[in-house]
């Protein structure tokens, strides 16, 4: 795992990044604790090389459409 904190917007951010053998997890985090967790999965097949297209998929937490 790696970890690191930065300021973002005023405000302490907290990143920790754990590789699997299959997958990455990543937790961001301005209260200390985790919240919702999302599934990122990138597209293998894009319309654009250069846009990539990301598929999201809420896992725990609220599930906001904005």
């Amino acid at each position: 795992s790696k970890q690191r904190e930065e300021v973002v917007h005023g405000v302490p951010t907290e990143v920790v990044c754990t590789a699997f053998s299959n997958s990455v997890l990543v937790v961001v985090t301005q209260y200390g604790k985790m919240g919702t967790i999302v599934y990122v999965d990138p597209n293998t097949i894009g319309d654009n090389v250069g846009r990539p297209s990301l598929t999201t998929k809420v896992l725990l937490g609220k599930d906001e459409v904005r």
